[in-house]
């Protein structure tokens, strides 16, 4: 199962978005190279930024939220699913209001800066 896929899963259950093909239209995701391949480098690395939601070391992912746009008031979801041991994906959904403040690719700059071995 993708990581996508698991973040709003988990998202419809928790009752965040109603649909996740709606919801998959304002998510992002990409493939980056992990500073360590450990899953506790993760759970460190993204402490700072958010609750964590979920953890799963079976399948080696985390979900949490990101705080972002203006004075970090909005509320971004994102999940870290390590595929090997140096990659691993990031997906992120935030809800966009009337003015689009691309919470989602902020988040995700955000997470990369903290996770990447080069941004």
């Amino acid at each position: 199962m993708d990581s996508i896929a698991i973040l709003l899963k988990c998202l419809k259950k928790k009752r965040v978005i109603n649909s996740i093909e709606v919801a998959e239209k304002e998510s992002f995701t990409e493939a980056i190279e992990l500073k360590t391949g450990d899953d506790l480098f993760i759970r460190d690395a993204i402490t700072g930024f958010g609750t964590i939601l979920e953890e799963n070391l079976e399948m080696h992912y985390y979900i949490t939220t990101v705080m972002t746009g203006a004075f970090s008031n909005c509320i971004s979801y994102a999940i870290i699913m390590r595929k090997e041991e140096n990659a691993a994906d990031i997906a992120v959904y935030a809800h966009e209001g009337l003015i689009k403040q691309h919470l989602a690719e902020k988040a995700l700059a955000q997470l990369k800066k903290a996770l990447c071995a080069a941004v």
